[in-house]
């Protein structure tokens, strides 16, 4: 068994709690913004599919588009997006107000 000097030892100690602590706030960071993350990605994504799917920036696409804008996969992409801009309005609503509660007591 290979012995270690006092400061090496430290170091293991050091690199150990890093990791402990790492471990514990990128867990409370999934579980309190994970969901939030989830509707910013689901809006991102889903933004970008509307504009490929139901606009397409051609003439045709722009001829289309009245009979291509009331499909389900449209109208599904309408709601992804719709709902994850309101859940992103009120993600940051929230956070601002817990800064100002922060900032005043």
């Amino acid at each position: 068994m290979p012995r270690y000097n006092v400061q090496e030892s430290e170091t293991y100690e050091a690199m150990a709690y890093l990791k402990d602590r790492t471990s514990y706030y990128g867990k409370l960071f999934i579980e309190l913004f994970g969901i939030y993350l989830v509707w910013i990605l689901l809006h991102y994504i889903g933004s970008h599919l509307y504009v490929t799917w139901c606009t397409p920036l051609t003439v045709m696409g722009f001829f289309m588009s009245p009979f291509i804008v009331p499909s389900p996969h449209c109208q599904a992409l309408r709601w992804v997006m719709n709902n994850g801009s309101n859940t992103i309005t009120t993600m940051w609503v929230t956070l601002g107000s817990w800064f100002v509660k922060k900032l005043i007591l």
